[in-house]
């Protein structure tokens, strides 16, 4: 679940709950009588139990004996959320930014659940309220402007908010990546590296825009750029996938096997790393990269014929899939059993990688609410 900074606000605000009525910031109601206090704190103390349906019944009594007070229903939302039931967790959180609009980290809030059951335009429309109600909110321009980069034509608005989000508020670190990543998308790799380089200068841990930077070398060409990024690097924490020290490595032993192919086109061992550096990516991608690596396999197989690691490549290549219209079971069994032939330690790893290789993207379904 990708809450990012804003589920900290969220934790900011259930933080200030617990404290008495009056000392409470956000706090605009009379003080509440000592039912509903007990109600309620035992509502959040269950909620931190991960005991959902009790603290659901708890929160839904309070709220009934005080209907007014914005706490019980936002407390409701994130219970909601945390039982992945989405819709009523944006229902609860718009129930009290009714009850309680300057609380300005529910409209976040709200915002990121709307994103998350793809309502992708109630969650501009709760980030712009947010940004009505302080106009200084650099966090709600920063997830308007990360909203809005999937609009093609709202690209401006986006580039603007963004603008907006660093202006207020230069240590956030998401702005940067997704500026850059819209200009680099609009061919504006010059303005995207700008961006980037900013960010990491204005993070005291300079890795705002890092990484997003790096896969852009990468796709340039600039690995020795790329890899003084990584080494530069104070954290290992990126939440992209495929990472970009993934891709680093995979374009730079795509490089050395390129290199030392042209270097000696014709050898059997070159020309089988060639083919397994064509052929490393991600199991959700299909883009014929299997197919492409099994020329190399094959031609090295004519050259040195009983190779073991070019028939290993072959079945590899199989088992991810080269042509799903195809019946490849059949094929996997005839090509791992010509394995088995000239390495029976090679085909054992296969059989193992074959029952483990998972071929496409597997999303859950979230579950539906009753």
């Amino acid at each position: 679940m990708r809450l990012v900074i804003y589920i900290i606000a969220a934790a900011v605000l259930l933080a200030l709950w617990n404290a008495p009525g009056p000392a409470n910031p956000l706090y605009r109601q009379q003080a509440q009588n000592a039912e509903f206090n007990t109600l309620f704190q035992s509502a959040f103390a269950l909620y931190q139990q991960r005991k959902y349906d009790e603290a659901l019944a708890k929160a839904n009594e309070a709220s009934t004996l005080s209907p007014n007070d914005y706490r019980p229903r936002a407390l409701m939302g994130f219970i909601y959320l945390a039982q992945r039931k989405l819709k009523s967790a944006s229902t609860a959180f718009a129930e009290a930014i009714q009850l309680q609009p300057r609380a300005r980290e529910l409209y976040l809030t709200k915002a990121e659940v709307d994103r998350l059951r793809n309502a992708h335009d109630e969650a501009v429309a709760t980030c712009r309220k947010a940004t009505e109600i302080d106009p200084n909110y650099a966090e709600a321009y920063a997830m308007l402007g990360n909203l809005l980069q999937f609009y093609k034509d709202r690209r401006p608005e986006a580039i603007s908010a963004l603008r907006t989000a660093i202006k207020l508020k230069p240590t956030l670190t998401r702005p940067y990546d997704d500026l850059g990543n819209i200009l680099a998308s609009a061919k504006d790799e010059k303005g995207a590296e700008e961006v980037f380089r900013q960010g990491m200068a204005a993070d005291p841990k300079h890795m705002a825009g890092r990484f997003t930077l790096g896969r852009m070398m990468v796709k340039q060409g600039r690995l020795t750029e790329a890899r003084q990024l990584w080494e530069g690097r104070t954290s290992d924490e990126d939440n992209t996938y495929p990472q970009f020290i993934e891709l680093l490595q995979r374009a730079e032993s795509l490089k050395r096997a390129t290199d030392a192919l042209a270097q000696k086109p014709n050898d059997p061992d070159a020309l089988v790393d060639m083919g397994l550096a064509v052929m490393e990516g991600d199991h959700w991608v299909v883009d014929g990269r299997q197919k492409r690596a099994l020329v190399y396999f094959r031609k090295a197989l004519q050259l040195k014929p009983n190779f073991g690691r070019a028939q290993y490549g072959i079945c590899k290549a199989f088992i991810q899939g080269v042509d799903f219209a195809k019946d490849e079971t059949k094929i996997v069994d005839e090509e791992l059993t010509k394995l088995r032939q000239l390495d029976p330690a090679l085909a054992d790893e296969l059989n193992a990688y074959r029952k483990q290789y998972v071929k496409g993207l597997i999303a859950a379904p979230p579950e539906p609410e009753p």
